[in-house]
């Protein structure tokens, strides 16, 4: 049963467009290096609504497996804690099986 992985994020009022602009290259390189990825798409919101986030993740992994071994993942750290965090200020995810 596939695996799905949801994160959103809202960046912080000061974090500037180059910060912003290197998340999805960043992510987008990620992905084909992985096992186990059966879909990942990311990108900026649309920001069509006041309550929206301004950055989304939607990853579909053939196993929970899969899922553990990308959060794992070094380059996958690497890009959380150097690209995403200095400039996160909420977070939210959800993981399911459907």
């Amino acid at each position: 049963m596939p695996f799905h992985h949801v994160v959103l994020f809202r960046w912080k009022p000061d974090a500037t467009p180059a910060e912003v602009a290197a998340v999805k290259p960043a992510l987008d390189a990620l992905a084909p290096t992985l096992t186990g990825v059966v879909s990942y798409q990311c990108g900026p919101g649309l920001g069509l609504s006041e309550t929206s986030y301004d950055f989304g993740v939607i990853g579909i992994f053939d196993s929970r497996t899969a899922w553990d071994a990308y959060m794992a993942d070094p380059e996958h750290d690497r890009i959380r804690s150097d690209l995403i965090l200095p400039i996160v200020v909420e977070r939210a995810g959800i993981q399911f099986e459907a």
